[in-house]
């Protein structure tokens, strides 16, 4: 997809106007290896295996987003608001006035519960939740856990995308964490994957004895500033990210 600089096309074919979303910290320059900022009116897809980096990750686009003043809805599949809150503390990522002033919203989907229950068509519970779409960017952390416990998996699926699209030709950027060995049938988030602006995957790699977590931008479209093929980062406590340039040549 090739956009002009200042315009770009939305995932349903619109042109919205302005840059993007920043997600500056001067602690580790990360936009400056992913185009800036992220795309306004975009369908964000981050894809990669359980512990590959995802959700720290979306936290640090999040705590990104809520320092340059732009809004946040968070759902999460993995933590309960406490356990939220702790961890991005534990990445010195501080969240307290955000989510007290309702810039920033936290909904827990099952992470205590859902094995108790039936599965649910979440699909139609997403459609229906306007509140969810009040904010500038929407984060779904696991969307794969999502589909897998839809009982109209397919159907909601193609009718959820359609309702992404719509919002993002409205402005609203929609970030998707996906870890394709929770699905039966991996292709059934594939029409996600085609109609995403970002398309990033993540996986981990050991190097020097340590761990080191690596970000392939497999697309990227209307990024600011050059983007790399991959950046490598590494988690550490009471710190949040650190970028290892020489980690993934």
């Amino acid at each position: 997809m090739v956009c002009p600089t200042g315009w770009y096309l939305s995932s349903g074919g619109i042109k919205v106007s302005g840059k993007g979303y920043r997600i500056s910290l001067e602690r580790d320059e990360l936009h400056n290896y992913l185009g800036g900022y992220l795309p306004k009116g975009a369908i964000i897809y981050l894809e990669g295996p359980y512990s590959s980096g995802k959700s720290v990750l979306c936290q640090r686009f999040t705590y990104g987003l809520l320092k340059n003043l732009h809004t946040v809805t968070y759902i999460s599949t993995e933590l309960t608001v406490r356990e939220f809150i702790e961890q991005m503390y534990s990445l010195d990522f501080p969240i307290a006035s955000p989510l007290l002033s309702g810039s920033l919203l936290y909904i827990p989907v099952y992470p205590l519960i859902y094995k108790l229950k039936p599965r649910t068509d979440f699909f139609k519970k997403l459609l229906t939740a306007h509140h969810l779409y009040q904010r500038d960017v929407l984060v779904i952390d696991t969307f794969s856990s999502l589909v897998e416990n839809s009982l109209k998996a397919k159907e909601g699926a193609f009718k959820y995308l359609s309702f992404l699209k719509r919002l993002a030709a409205l402005g609203k950027t929609i970030i998707l964490t996906v870890d394709n060995d929770e699905l039966a049938n991996p292709l059934l988030l594939d029409p996600f994957k085609s109609a995403s602006t970002v398309y990033l995957t993540l996986t981990s790699r050991e190097i020097g004895g340590s761990i080191t977590k690596v970000i392939k931008i497999n697309r990227y479209c209307t990024a600011e500033n050059p983007i790399e093929d991959t950046v490598g980062f590494k988690v550490s406590p009471g710190v949040g990210i650190i970028i290892e340039i020489t980690a993934v040549g």
